[in-house]
């Protein structure tokens, strides 16, 4: 190449450089915006960073994710409102959006955001959308939409933040799939039945105990709370930290669902409603072959209570037996291990035929039928007519015969299932320990109890 052309070539490439920018037609590659350097000269035109999170960054702003910008590509100022290292922030689809839910920018930042807009000033030229004018809006009304989307931002951050505080420590999603500690938390076998009762309740027409409904805790953590407190007597301020609530809130729960629990499953399903033997029949062990004909089998049990009353309550709840003040009610099995009678609880000194004539069991008895008892429970005289009662055999002249040992034993061996139900019954640890606020409410509890314990797996293998 000779000389003269190589200044040729200089000189061509010094006059294309110098040329400004709006000799060469420049466009703004952000959608909908037709900024060009020939129609808004004032503006500027920014080259995507070298750095590739930034570039990211920026197409990601702009909603180009696949487009792969060139040396020539350009996005125009109107969209830096901040300035080139805050990225493009302002577009079409944001502009003049409004959150009235926000609480609104004091005077005082106003007065400050004004100021502020005057020493830069005043606002910039905006870009023509779709091939027509548009008004620019102002940078104060900016300012204030920047001040507002940070308001919303710590709002939202607080929220988040309550809601933390009211997250359940303890729910039931968190061990309904494990049968051992559904079993341990509520005394039922599985998830299942747990969710079967759930069921019942929200077909229910609960009215709470307080007149306030519990709405922020659901039905089946209301369910789990009781069950809970029916299983481990867990204390007031135990279960408010473990369910996030106040202690009136777990009491307003367990007197609500414990006693929905009683309309449903005891008055609606056992109350009055002694199977009979015919029906007994149809499920009889092997233990029972020798007594065909036993209708129901009668025990009693106490529950612990607090003795904050007056001498002559106090004298009336007193158990010889247990060496303190108890309630008693008494409680019959069938011979298939399933408890089908819960009387009321009466003191503690009311002896046994005393509650059998009171409670209102007799009245469902029929000629025919059979009653095993224990030797304590000297009713023959006050059965109906047509009613035999099996009791052990009592020892008359030092010696049993032999007719006699093999009677009781028969006895013993059908009366120890009958035995194991009621232990089962006293696993739910209320019955332990009766709380006096709860004293009014205790025979709801003994029957609920009972419901839930007749829903566990049958004691015998040969009934299941």
């Amino acid at each position: 190449m000779g000389m003269a052309s190589a200044y040729v070539i200089v000189a061509e490439y010094v006059t294309s450089v110098s040329k400004p920018n709006w000799a060469r037609m420049v466009q703004c590659c952000v959608p909908s915006c037709n900024n060009r350097n020939d129609i808004n000269k004032t503006i500027s035109y920014y080259r995507f960073p070298l750095d590739e999170n930034e570039k990211r960054r920026w197409l990601k702003l702009i909603r180009r994710k696949d487009f792969t910008p060139n040396y020539n590509s350009r996005v125009c100022g109107w969209h830096f409102p901040h300035g080139k290292a805050a990225g493009p922030t302002r577009f079409a689809w944001n502009e003049g959006k409004a959150f009235p839910h926000i609480s609104q920018p004091t005077k005082r930042q106003k007065k400050m955001l004004l100021a502020t807009v005057e020493d830069e000033g005043g606002a910039e030229p905006g870009p023509s959308h779709l091939g027509t004018a548009q008004k620019t809006p102002s940078s104060s009304s900016v300012l204030v939409l920047e001040i507002e989307n940070e308001m919303l931002r710590k709002e939202n951050d607080k929220l988040k933040k309550e809601l933390e505080k009211q997250k359940q420590t303890f729910s039931f999603s968190q061990i309904s799939s494990h049968p051992d500690i559904v079993n341990y938390y509520t005394g039922l076998p599985d998830a299942a039945t747990v969710l079967f009762l759930e069921t019942l309740l929200s077909k229910f027409d609960l009215q709470y105990h307080f007149d306030w409904n519990v709405q922020k805790m659901p039905l089946i953590d209301q369910l789990l709370l009781t069950l809970m407190k029916l299983r481990l007597n867990c204390g007031l301020v135990d279960l408010s930290v473990r369910f996030n609530c106040c202690r009136a809130t777990v009491t307003n729960i367990f007197i609500t669902i414990s006693s929905a629990l009683y309309d449903i499953l005891y008055v609606g399903m056992m109350e009055n409603k002694i199977p009979s033997r015919f029906k007994n029949q149809t499920s009889l062990p092997h233990c029972f072959q020798p007594f065909p004909n036993c209708r129901i089998v009668l025990d009693c049990t106490e529950v612990a209570v607090s003795n904050t009353e007056n001498l002559d309550t106090q004298s009336h709840l007193y158990s010889h037996y247990k060496g303190g003040t108890t309630l008693k009610a008494l409680i019959g099995v069938a011979p298939n291990g399933f408890i089908t009678f819960a009387s009321d609880l009466y003191g503690g000194s009311t002896s046994d035929k005393a509650i059998t004539a009171d409670c209102g069991v007799l009245q469902q008895l029929e000629a025919g039928d059979m009653v095993m008892a224990d030797k304590g429970f000297t009713i023959r005289d006050i059965l109906p007519a047509g009613v035999s009662l099996n009791i052990p055999t009592f020892l008359v002249n030092g010696q049993f015969t032999m007719e006699e040992i093999n009677h009781n034993r028969l006895i013993a061996s059908a009366r120890v299932h009958v035995e194991r139900s009621i232990q089962r019954l006293k696993t739910f640890h209320i019955l332990s320990y009766i709380p006096y606020q709860y004293k009014k409410h205790a025979n709801k509890i003994l029957k609920v109890c009972v419901s839930l314990t007749n829903l566990q797996t049958p004691i015998l293998r040969e009934i299941a």
